[in-house]
């Protein structure tokens, strides 16, 4: 009877955290495209850039699938009575794991991105990337 009490509270669970948010949509604020920051790119430059955002994308977004699975784990056992420890704190070691995966591809996008542009193509792009960051931090679109 536990087991089947349990077992119904996890789907209950699952099909509530389905309901509040639609599968792919994110909360932050989507990063403008390079090639709209950054004036006077070659045709060669811009297909280096779309290439490079488009595989980082990739990789950031199933990292992020993996993170929110995390995050969803944890979220079952926070919801549950009495002392959770053993199972939380991995599940917190993982998240923090998975961030830190992205934190580093994102970087290694950055690298990558600085490499095609020229110099002051890098200035340009850096100055719109930290307007961009104020913006989002104000809450502006």
């Amino acid at each position: 009877m536990k087991k089947i009490l349990s077992l119904a509270l996890v789907i209950l669970a699952c099909t509530t955290l389905a309901a509040q948010k639609p599968s792919g949509e994110r909360r932050e604020q989507k990063r403008p495209d390079i090639t709209q920051l950054v004036s006077n790119l070659t045709d060669s430059q811009k297909a280096k850039l779309e290439t490079i955002t488009a595989e980082s994308r990739q990789r950031v977004d199933k990292l992020h699938a993996r993170q929110q699975a995390v995050r969803d784990s944890i979220a079952l056992y926070m919801d549950r009575e009495g002392d959770q420890t053993k199972f939380l704190y991995p599940l917190f070691d993982r998240s923090a794991k998975i961030q830190a995966e992205i934190s580093r591809e994102m970087y290694a996008t950055k690298v990558r991105i600085d490499k095609v542009l020229t110099k002051e193509q890098r200035e340009e792009f850096h100055k719109a990337s930290k307007q961009h960051r104020k913006k989002k931090v104000r809450g502006e679109r």
